[in-house]
This record gives structure tokens, C-alpha cells and sequence, in this order.
């Protein structure tokens, strides 16, 4: 019997970082979004006057996202529109000992198949490297 309704969980990719600074510096990086350039995917972000931040993205090309955030509980949720297909990504940052991790969870979003959706977060850990390197040394 198929009861499948289209409604179904989708694929599901968590991305982490731990880093040994705390959650409140991690939270101000992230939530300056021009810091994201750090990690090497986007580049030219401006922000404008309806909360979006705009930049080219090395995929997805003119690209634009919105924050979600929440520091007291470390949300630093977004919706990233790009390449014609629309992302919630949803971001964490907890505290961990002296420092803290980060926790991106990306839920395939319409549009694309489970290989497409797996491909286009292959470079994210490059990106995390870059962010890593940056917030250790400060």
C-alpha cells in the first residue's frame, strides 16, 4: 500500500565546526554576514534596507540572504535564495568547554534531486575551514 503523500522528510546534511572561542563570539561573526566572504563562497555582499544581504555566490551566482536570529539561545537561522531554488538553513551555536560548536542543518530544499542537494554542500567544509582558521586565531 503507498501512502506516500509528498509530504515525506527530506534528505538531511549537518555541517559542524568547534572552535575555541564562545558562543557570543561565534554568534557576532556569523551574524554580520559580510564575515561569511571569509569562507570563500561569496563575495560583493552589501546589505540593504529590507534585512537581505546580497553577494555573488560562487554556485549559485547573485544570491541574497536573511537572518533569522536569537542570541540568547544561539539561533542563527537564514533563508539563502539563490540559483532559483530557496534554503532555510537552520544554525546553532552552543557552548562546548571553553569554546563552542556550530551546527548547520540544511534539509533538501524543492528543486533539487538528493545527489544535486549532496553536490552543492560538497565545498561547505572548505568554507567552515576558512571560518575555523579566522575564529581560532582571534
Amino acid at each position: 500500500m503507498n501512502t506516500r503523500n509528498g509530504n515525506e522528510p527530506r534528505k538531511v546534511i549537518v555541517k559542524t565546526m568547534t572552535v575555541n572561542r564562545g558562543v557570543d563570539d561565534v554568534f557576532n561573526f556569523f551574524e554580520n554576514i559580510k564575515n561569511m566572504e571569509i569562507g570563500g563562497a561569496i563575495k560583493s555582499v552589501t546589505k540593504g534596507e529590507d534585512d537581505w544581504w546580497t553577494f555573488e555566490h560562487i554556485v549559485s551566482g547573485k544570491s541574497k540572504i536573511q537572518s533569522r536570529t536569537n542570541k540568547e539561545f544561539g539561533i542563527l537561522d537564514h533563508v539563502f535564495v539563490g540559483g532559483g531554488i530557496k534554503w532555510n538553513v537552520y544554525v546553532r551555536v552552543v557552548p562546548n568547554q571553553n569554546g563552542s560548536t556550530t551546527t548547520w542543518t540544511f534539509i533538501r530544499p524543492d528543486g533539487l534531486s538528493d545527489e544535486d542537494f549532496e553536490s552543492q554542500l560538497k565545498g561547505y567544509d572548505s568554507e567552515i575551514a576558512g571560518w575555523t582558521r579566522v575564529l581560532n586565531q582571534g
